[in-house]
């Protein structure tokens, strides 16, 4: 967590692989792509992730804006979605543990209230679904509304 702010969202889960493997999964974008809920092409150019719809417009962007490798990353997230949003600021905190890994995310600078089982929440909670079940089995799911892989 910042140490001088309280995240908007935040949530944790604990996902069975090595650390390498837990940073190469938040940091390749081939990876990423596998088990993104809805982007299912995501390219990186100099510290920028750019997270591409299926007709292969541009859903969402990434700015690297801070890392310390294997144990963090800070990014922008920057909705295309909705231009009307502005850009917030997500990190994800990767800790090891006995035999697996405790990812937590958190999420600031939102300008709309945080529901669970909706929006920002519901997002979240479909992508870790998604990056769980690929580091656990290799499996490439995308937990989307359509139930698409």
């Amino acid at each position: 967590m910042d140490a001088l702010t309280k995240p908007d969202f935040m949530m944790q889960t604990y996902i069975r692989c090595t650390q390498d493997a837990l940073w190469d999964a938040l940091t390749d974008p081939g990876q990423m792509s596998a088990y993104h809920f809805i982007s299912p092409k995501i390219t990186y150019a100099e510290g920028v992730y750019t997270y591409h719809t299926a007709d292969g417009g541009t859903m969402m962007v990434a700015r690297t804006l801070n890392t310390e490798p294997k144990s963090r990353v800070e990014q922008t997230f920057e909705p295309h979605w909705a231009p009307d949003i502005s850009a917030s600021r997500t990190v994800f905190l990767i800790t090891p543990e006995t035999g697996h890994m405790k990812l937590v995310i958190e999420h600031y600078d939102l300008h709309f209230p945080v529901v669970p089982g909706e929006g920002v929440a519901d997002g979240w909670e479909r992508w870790a679904a998604g990056l769980k079940t690929f580091l656990e089995t290799g499996e490439a799911r995308r937990f989307n509304e359509k139930g698409g892989v």
